[in-house]
């Protein structure tokens, strides 16, 4: 909820609005905080990959538990109805371009699914990386440093894949030498890969890490990737614009074949109602595995039939319309060949007709530009160019 401006009482130097019951999460216990974590996911994800337009400083002291309704009921005030969570202090905000919204979608995905090669592709379109990078470079590094990220559990559960990824067992020898190899990997990034940091990069950073940090307060576990994949897998199957139908296809169509994946289809539409089908022993996604708690048939078809999957469904449509021209085009060919082979035997009712030969024995006349000499010589009268002759 955001607390309503009264304008006609504010100017450049105050700003009065409206007064909301309720507790700071900085003063809530860590069972409060938990309760209140996905709705605060919900609503900063909206701000930034649907409105790009997103709170930058969404710290515990501007987050606020609504206790009671406020006055929200007055005219031409906003009626809080349910709200549990509201945000305070709109002081630092930024904005995204769409093109980069669609990116940071892309990201996500290709971040959930463990799939670095594409994910270079979206830190190129997100100015981070050049697009003359050194791939070789840059996928182990992802991997090296995106993976223990994903997993979750904040900088305490990262700092022990760190350790665990370099061979740190606690041992002198092995932390040394655990510590020289990831020295060597940070000054290959700074020597070797020439990244760079969009400036609304800065209070994204910012926002994330803040809002992380109090989702860890309830959930020690949290990992915003992969809890923001619900909502990316929503918005996947929502929006049929171009942009977004591209990262849907490269979903529903990542197979080694090229063909439309049934499991992947499953997995997403589990995926956007939060059964989201994890690798096994790994936080990652698993595309191709239906998760053991999958949500029931009717529920899934509802949910298909709704406007919660249009973007889904205009892309399955073309997907008809293209299945449906390649069985034409393979069924004329068929008929096709059946005719040529019945056509090179005698009628059965026409006992004295000889053996028709087959087409490549068949002298067809050729046709075959020829060159008029008379037109070609001084004095030879026409201008005509050439005749067409027979061979």
């Amino acid at each position: 909820y955001i607390p309503r401006v009264y304008e006609e009482y504010s100017s450049q130097k105050l700003l009065v609005s409206e007064w909301i019951d309720g507790v700071k999460l900085s003063r809530c216990e860590p069972s409060e905080i938990r309760e209140l974590i996905d709705i605060g996911q919900e609503v900063f994800l909206t701000q930034l990959l649907q409105l790009g337009f997103f709170h930058g400083d969404p710290h515990p002291g501007n987050l606020l538990k609504i206790t009671s309704s406020g006055d929200g009921e007055e005219e031409g005030g906003d009626n809080k109805g349910n709200a549990k969570l509201a945000l305070l202090d709109f002081g630092l905000m930024a904005k995204i371009k769409d093109t980069d919204i669609d990116m940071m979608v892309s990201s996500i995905i290709h971040c959930a699914n463990k799939d670095y090669a594409s994910l270079v592709d979206d830190f190129i379109g997100l100015r981070i990386l050049p697009p003359d990078c050194d791939r070789s470079k840059v996928v182990p590094l992802m991997d090296k440093a995106l993976s223990p990220y994903v997993k979750g559990g904040g900088a305490k559960k990262y700092e022990e894949e760190l350790k665990k990824m370099y061979g740190m067992d606690g041992s002198t020898e092995a932390t040394v030498g655990g510590f020289q190899a990831m020295t060597q990997d940070f000054l290959t990034v700074l020597n070797d890969i020439p990244f760079a940091i969009p400036p609304y990069f800065a209070i994204l950073g910012r926002a994330i890490v803040t809002l992380e940090g109090v989702a860890l307060t309830g959930n020690p576990d949290y990992g915003i990737i992969m809890e923001s994949y619900p909502f990316v897998a929503r918005k996947l199957l929502r929006e049929d614009r171009p942009e977004i139908q591209k990262s849907l296809q490269q979903v529903l169509y990542g197979t080694n074949d090229g063909t439309l994946g049934a499991e992947r289809l499953a997995v997403l539409l589990n995926s956007a109602m939060g059964v989201v089908a994890r690798e096994s022993g790994s936080a990652f996604v698993d595309l191709d595995t239906i998760p053991k708690d999958a949500v029931s048939m009717d529920i899934a078809l509802k949910f298909f039939l709704s406007e919660k999957s249009l973007g889904l469904r205009n892309l399955l449509v073309d997907e008809a319309v293209n299945v449906a021209d390649i069985l034409v085009r393979q069924g004329v060919r068929k008929a096709v060949n059946t005719l040529s082979v019945s056509i090179q035997r005698p009628l059965p009712f026409i006992p004295f007709l000889p053996q028709l030969p087959s087409f490549d024995e068949v002298p067809l006349p050729v046709l075959l530009p020829t060159l008029n000499l008379a037109a070609a010589t001084p004095g030879g009268g026409g201008g005509g160019g050439g005749d067409i002759g027979s061979m």
